[in-house]
């Protein structure tokens, strides 16, 4: 789907792009070793391509019993490193989507007043497990960030291994093909963590070349050990 411009024409557009990282204790030891160890791949390959820079704008959101902005929307050019992530607490969904539609809002607010043009948001989400939120919780928190008449509602892509579910992830996704990706449960971190931050950064070139064609779209990255989730057919 192609992404959309939000706001008027102004000095020149941007792709804002969140990654949204579980945090909780089941990503303890491993897992967030590797995520710690990868994430410098995004900066290398993002701030140092002069190209890509110009029009990315890239955030780090960490979410486990509550969700915080671990790297406020930046351009990566100006960025010397990537906070480490600590593992925290429990895995609440509608922390971290009740945080990402504070901050996209005020993100995009900032950027109008510094004169900038908006492609839509791209959320990048990443989970090792199963929402905590009681089902009624983590949706109404998914309904306001995905909410159409909203026009910040970011286009996402969710990615889960361990034990995410996915026809959670699917739902987190919108329920759109190639959207939501799973591994299997038994893929280790040390493979599945490096293939993965290896794919987003595929996604993020791809889709910033993509805006320099005039049709800028949100580009599902290939990740080897993880596979689309199927879209149910509704009658």
């Amino acid at each position: 789907m192609a992404s959309e411009y939000v706001g008027a024409e102004e000095r020149y557009a941007v792709f804002p792009f969140y990654l949204c990282l579980d945090v909780s204790q089941s990503m303890a030891g491993e897992p967030i070793d590797q995520v710690n160890a990868e994430l410098p791949a995004v900066l290398r390959a993002v701030g140092q391509d002069p190209a890509v820079a110009e029009v990315v704008r890239f955030s780090v959101v960490s979410f486990s019993d509550t969700a915080r902005t671990v790297l406020p929307l930046a351009d990566l050019a100006l960025v010397e490193s990537i906070p480490r992530i600590e593992v925290e607490g429990r895995t609440s969904y509608a922390a971290a989507f009740d945080h990402l539609r504070r901050v996209i809002e005020a993100d995009y607010n900032a950027g109008r007043a510094a004169g900038e043009r908006w492609y839509r948001p791209a959320l990048l989400f990443v989970s090792d497990g199963r929402p905590t939120d009681s089902d009624e919780r983590w949706r109404e928190a998914l309904a306001r960030l995905s909410d159409p008449a909203w026009k910040r509602h970011p286009n996402v892509l969710a990615f889960g291994f361990g034990e995410a579910v996915p026809g959670v992830l699917a739902e987190v996704a919108g329920n759109k093909a190639n959207r939501a990706f799973s591994a299997d449960r038994d893929a280790p971190a040390s493979t599945l963590v490096p293939e993965l931050i290896a794919g987003l950064v595929q996604s993020i070139v791809s889709s910033s070349v993509s805006a320099y064609s005039g049709s800028p779209q949100l580009v599902p990255p290939q990740v080897p050990s993880m596979q689309p989730i199927p879209v149910d057919e509704l009658g």
